[in-house]
C-alpha cells in the first residue's frame, strides 16, 4: 500500500513511519514546525502529487488552553486542516482510507460526551465532519488513544517524567496521584494501525468507525507508583501530594470501551516498565 503519514515528527507519527515502512511504501507529509504557515498548502499538495492509497493524520494541536488564541490554533489544526487534507485525497482515484486519532478526554466514565478541554472538543467535533468524507469508496476510523507509552518517549508525560527522575535519583513533585491512567505500548498502537489498514484495502470496513484503544486495565497513578517501587532495582523518589491536579484532570477512565474487533494489546505494562526504567 502507499501510505502518507501527516505528523510524522512526533512520537506516534514517528513509530507509526518506521514500523508500517516494514511491508509499506510510506511517505512522511511535510511537519507543522518547518513550514509553519506554509504548511498546510504544502501538505496538500504532497498529498496530489504522491496520491496515497491510505492517509494517517497524527498532527494534531494539543493545547488545553481555552482562550481565543488557543483556540484559533485548535480549530485550524484539528478541524481546518484535516478537513482540507480530506479534501485534496478524495480527487485521487485510489484514495480508499484515512485513520486518525482522537482522545478518551471525549468522554466521561460512563461514556457521555464531555469533553474536559476544548481541545477533547474539537476531537470530538471532527468526527462529525468526517463522516461527510466517508462513503462507499472512502474508509474513515477515528482511534480514541487513551494513555501511550514505549521506548526514546520524549513527551512530558507522567512516566517520561518519573524515569528522569529516576535515572538522575532525584525526587518528583506529584499530585495525589488519584487519577486513573490506562496505558497501552506505542508498538500495539502501530499492530493495530497496520491491521486496520489492511482490512480498509480488503474492504472488511467501510464508511466512518470510530474505536476506542484501551487496555481495558485502567490503574491508579498512586498504585502504579507503588508497583514501580517494589519492582525497580533503586529508589523511585516521589513526593505524593506536592502538587494540585490539572484543572481539566480526568480522574476516571473511560470504562464504555469499544477497541477493534479481536485486538487486544500484547504487551505487559509492568514488564514493560522495568525494562525501560532499568534497561533489562
Amino acid at each position: 500500500m502507499k501510505i502518507g503519514i501527516i505528523g510524522s515528527n512526533g512520537f506516534l507519527g514517528k513509530n507509526l513511519s518506521v514500523f508500517l515502512k516494514k511491508k509499506n511504501n510510506v511517505k512522511n507529509f511535510s511537519s507543522y514546525s518547518d513550514l509553519k504557515k506554509k504548511w498546510f498548502a504544502t501538505v496538500c499538495k504532497e498529498i496530489k502529487n504522491y496520491a496515497p492509497d491510505i492517509i494517517i493524520n497524527c498532527a494534531a494541536s494539543q493545547i488545553l488552553d481555552d482562550n481565543l488564541k488557543s483556540i484559533e490554533k485548535l480549530i485550524y489544526s484539528n478541524l481546518y486542516s484535516q478537513s482540507g487534507f480530506l479534501n485534496a485525497a478524495k480527487t485521487q482515484k485510489n484514495f480508499i482510507g484515512f485513520i486518525t486519532f482522537g482522545s478518551r478526554w471525549e468522554y466521561n466514565q460512563k461514556g457521555d460526551y464531555q469533553p474536559n478541554s476544548f481541545y477533547a472538543a474539537t476531537k470530538h467535533a471532527s468526527d462529525y465532519l468526517l463522516q461527510y468524507f466517508a462513503n462507499k469508496q472512502t474508509t474513515i476510523v477515528s482511534l480514541k488513544i487513551f494513555d501511550t507509552y514505549g521506548e526514546n518517549d520524549n513527551r512530558k508525560k507522567i512516566l517520561n517524567l518519573l524515569l528522569k527522575s529516576y535515572k538522575n535519583q532525584t525526587t518528583l513533585k506529584l499530585s495525589p496521584g488519584k487519577q486513573e491512567i490506562d496505558l497501552v505500548n506505542i508498538l500495539d498502537i502501530c499492530e493495530l494501525v497496520s491491521k486496520i489498514c489492511t482490512d480498509i484495502k480488503l474492504k472488511k470496513i467501510r464508511g466512518f468507525k470510530k474505536f476506542t484503544v484501551s487496555s481495558k486495565k485502567p490503574i491508579k497513578l498512586i498504585q502504579l507508583i507503588k508497583i514501580l517501587k517494589r519492582n525497580l532495582k533503586k529508589n523511585l523518589n516521589v513526593k505524593i501530594g506536592a502538587l494540585g491536579y490539572r484543572k481539566s484532570e480526568s480522574m476516571k477512565c473511560l470504562r464504555k470501551t469499544y477497541n477493534y474487533p479481536l485486538w487486544k494489546p500484547r504487551f505487559k505494562l509492568i514488564d514493560d516498565l522495568k525494562k525501560i526504567f532499568d534497561k533489562i
